[in-house]
């Protein structure tokens, strides 16, 4: 299953009931307000007011980890992720608060990633594409 982007949506927890994977968009706002405090800070009005109105349309991490918790879905991609988490620490920052809500089956999307589901097995294995 694979949500666009959409708020904390009971629809799409009854879509996924049960999936293998669910592939999630996520926005984390501790993230994106600081960057909309920076970008009002610089004079830039434009991205400040993105900033500000992107927090309306998409999923938290840790509401997307509660979401695919509600419909017991084997593992929970964050996709689509904003802002982006380009090292180790951004994805942290980004992740923050997720662990308490789903500790495990849980992963940070990235662009060439590859999931298979070996036919005959609950096993999902992550790989990237070359």
């Amino acid at each position: 299953m694979i949500s666009g982007d959409t708020v904390k949506c009971a629809n799409l927890v009854a879509a996924a009931m049960g999936a293998d994977v669910l592939i999630h968009e996520a926005q984390a706002p501790h993230m994106v307000s600081l960057i909309g405090e920076e970008a009002t800070r610089a004079g830039n009005a434009r991205i400040a007011k993105i900033m500000s109105d992107i927090l309306r349309y998409h999923t938290t991490p840790v509401e997307a980890a509660s979401e695919a918790n509600q419909a017991g879905v084997g593992m929970l991609v964050m996709s689509h992720l904003g802002p982006p988490t380009p090292n180790a620490l951004a994805r942290i920052a980004f992740m923050r608060g997720v662990a308490e809500v789903r500790p495990r089956g849980v992963v940070v999307g990235y662009d060439g990633m590859l999931l298979t589901l070996p036919a005959g097995s609950k096993a999902i294995d992550i790989s990237t594409v070359k």
